[in-house]
């Protein structure tokens, strides 16, 4: 059967998953001599799973874009799944449906939160917490990409279903090469914001989790009141900026700067647009503080500017009270929410390249309205981008408001204001964590009903996930040959019969 080959795929992340599941737990000996058996307890269940997938799958060297859907969905969903059990076995949780939700804002990098007092928490929970942000961020393929060397040769499949982005230009012929680079690039900026955190004054625990929190845009703060403690601090300030900015930049721009130099990052069309964005959202939140309070004061260009790269990066992390804010540096807040970072990114959002298609189609389509003979041809980078990217962008966009707009009425349903509820689900799907309103920087998300924090666990692996890849297993054609025997081949979504050792 063709979810043998899955399987086995998944098994091996869910492997990777188990191991990192420890961390927390020799950590807890080490540091607080206190054994939290929830952590090994859930290692063994969540190896145990992974042996039975491995065992009774089977090895492949090809794996379909629709295979890649399937393990994709599946890894998150299961590592959301076991991610949540040491919170709830321990008793951080009484119900498991928000220590689900703490899981997934961590694995998604959201960094919305059901903790109260996080400082209560003990150390081990709070390494757990910027653990499951790190995993994360980079993205759990391309971690289990660098570390699995037997994968096959299909596996671009897996990546593409992950980060379904168009990106013209760029050809991954060694995708685990490719991993291992990204993956490096991603360690590289953990160790030196540690390091820089750390000669700044922070604590190294407290540096090592704002770190982790950094560089996966997550937003899992160590302490109580996010960084609060930190708004006096302009050197802790300008480190986390400058980390949240690299963060929510395209990773394999950087691998070309490693390899070209510099002018990489101006020569990428989507990453000076990303810059000018935070640059002009900058500007004009710092003008609504300042006309706001008749002069600019000098804290003025850090709140602004840390906030705002914190909210369209999908970061999260809050220095000042942005609820006291003027409703033009509010509004600024709320559409960085939407803007998001680069693709290729750790950050969430539509994703600068999605709004820089958006924009070049729509100009396209206005002059072909004024000259229907003109031929028209949307450019990205000197790449001419096919029809059909253009079509996925404009799917991607429509599906995204669409679910924008029925988790809206769902949680306005359960009794949540709409002013609260908008930035609420802009935050969960865009996986941005704050809000504003009752749901602010100062706030937890713990009053929300039930059934309001299930529709934000949804939007958040949506969000994640970037939509298609959980909403096409809605359909039911996909499911279609998974469970027959190979011998008989399996169809395709047109229900056309294939071979079975040809990939759809």
């Amino acid at each position: 059967m063709r979810i043998q080959t899955i399987m086995r795929v998944v098994g091996q992340v869910l492997f990777v998953l188990a191991a990192f599941i420890l961390i927390p737990f020799f950590f807890g000996l080490l540091d607080e001599r206190v054994p939290y058996y929830s952590f090994p307890v859930t290692s063994l269940m969540t190896g145990v799973l992974g042996l039975i997938l491995y065992r009774f799958g089977t090895k492949s060297n090809t794996y379909s874009l629709r295979d890649g859907f399937l393990v994709v969905s599946s890894t998150w969903i299961l590592a959301s799944i076991f991610a949540a059990l040491p919170y709830y076995l321990s008793g951080i949780f009484d119900s498991y449906i928000e220590a689900l939700f703490e899981a997934v804002s961590g694995i998604t990098t959201t960094g919305g939160t059901m903790i109260d007092d996080v400082s209560a928490l003990p150390r081990a929970f709070i390494l757990w917490r910027g653990l499951t942000n790190w995993i994360g961020g980079m993205g759990m393929i391309v971690l289990v990409l660098s570390f699995l060397r037997n994968l096959g040769t299909g596996m671009a499949s897996l990546v593409e279903a992950e980060a379904s982005v168009p990106r013209p230009g760029i050809v991954l012929p060694r995708i685990r090469s490719v991993a291992g680079n990204l993956l490096r690039i991603y360690l590289v900026f953990t160790t030196v914001c540690t390091l820089l955190l750390w000669v700044a004054g922070v604590g190294i625990f407290e540096a090592i989790n704002l770190t982790f929190s950094t560089v996966a845009t997550g937003g899992f703060a160590p302490m109580t009141g996010s960084l609060f403690r930190y708004a006096d601090s302009y050197a802790v300030s300008i480190i986390l900026t400058v980390f949240m900015i690299l963060a929510g930049g395209n990773f394999a721009v950087y691998q070309s700067v490693w390899q070209r130099g510099i002018k990489e990052i101006w020569r990428d069309y989507e990453y000076r647009i990303y810059l000018i964005t935070l640059s002009i959202g900058s500007t004009l939140v710092l003008i609504s503080l300042a006309v706001d309070e008749g002069r600019i004061v000098g804290t003025h260009f850090s709140d602004a500017i840390f906030t705002l790269v914190s909210m369209q990066t999908g970061t999260g992390f809050s220095i000042v009270d942005y609820n006291l804010w003027p409703s033009l540096g509010q509004m600024v807040l709320f559409m960085g929410m939407f803007f998001g970072g680069c693709s290729g990114s750790t950050a969430g959002g539509l994703k600068i390249i999605r709004i820089i298609i958006l924009a070049k189609s729509s100009i396209s389509y206005l002059r072909k309205a004024i000259h229907p003979d003109m031929v028209q041809m949307v450019r990205l980078n000197g790449y001419v981008l096919p029809n059909k990217w253009l079509q996925i962008t404009q799917q991607f966009f429509f599906l995204y408001m669409l679910v924008f707009g029925i988790s809206c009425v769902i949680i306005a349903a359960t009794g949540v204001s709409v002013g609260d509820t908008l930035p609420l689900v802009a935050g969960s799907l865009g996986n941005v964590g704050l809000a504003f309103g009752t749901y602010g920087p100062t706030e937890t998300l713990t009053i929300l009903s039930p059934v309001a924090k299930l529709v934000c666990i949804i939007d958040m692996l949506l969000g994640r996930l970037e939509l298609f890849t959980l909403l096409v297993l809605l359909h039911p054609g996909f499911w279609r040959g998974y469970f027959a025997k190979t011998g008989k081949g399996y169809q395709r979504f047109d229900g056309h019969r294939k071979n079975a050792t040809r990939t759809v």
